[in-house]
């Protein structure tokens, strides 16, 4: 039987490998379409917990999923979403 360790560290490996024979332009593609499936993910589930949610809102939910540890990029998100609704930040 074979350790584990080294099976992950193999297909870790293998991994970098084939993005490291990729152009920078595939590189850059394929972490663009993650993020765009990571994105749909997050949508999916922020629907699912309100149905109700407008596309708007949704974008501002989505964003705060992305930088929850960034509390600078939070309040600048909070004044944006208020002023979007004509509220006073």
């Amino acid at each position: 039987m074979s350790n584990t360790n080294e099976t992950v560290k193999t297909v870790e490996e293998m991994y970098w490998d084939c993005i490291r024979a990729m152009s920078p332009a595939e590189r850059y593609h394929k972490a663009m379409r993650l993020n765009a499936n990571v994105r749909a993910m997050v949508e999916m589930q922020i629907r699912e917990q309100r149905p109700e949610i407008d596309d708007l809102a949704l974008k501002f939910a989505v964003a705060r999923r992305y930088y929850w540890n960034e509390p600078k990029i939070l309040q600048m998100l909070d004044e944006a979403e208020k002023s979007s609704k004509g509220e006073s930040p």
